[in-house]
């Protein structure tokens, strides 16, 4: 994992957890380290616009437009939906990523940590 994504990611969830809209989610760009949300129970369609995204939280639905240079979901139940991916990190359980086309080669480079996770070509 790059090491400033370690150093800044707790503090960003920091910061979506702690916002106004921290019951339902909150979505926001870091620079450098892409788009993130946190929360649960939402749906959303998203764009990765050439970037890397990053979900948290339980029992997501999300759809990403564009080329993703990495998709990075933490927790669990989510369910994301991808058209262009490069990478999928899954930290977790029971999380689910179907991506449509590798950005590079036959299919993504994958990560997953945890139990239940699935990728599939969609």
């Amino acid at each position: 994992m790059h090491s400033r994504f370690k150093t800044l990611f707790p503090a960003v969830l920091l910061v979506l957890a702690s916002s106004p809209a921290a019951a339902q989610g909150a979505t926001m760009t870091v620079p450098g380290l892409g788009q993130m949300m946190a929360g649960s129970d939402l749906r959303q369609t998203m764009a990765c616009q050439g970037g890397a995204v990053t979900v948290s939280g339980s029992n997501n639905t999300v759809t990403l437009t564009g080329s993703c240079t990495q998709i990075s979901v933490n927790g669990s139940d989510n369910r994301v939906t991808a058209a262009t991916v490069g990478r999928i990190v899954l930290v977790g359980s029971d999380n689910r990523v179907t991506w449509q086309k590798a950005l590079k080669g036959s299919k993504p480079v994958m990560s997953t940590t945890g139990s239940g996770n699935r990728v599939g070509k969609r």
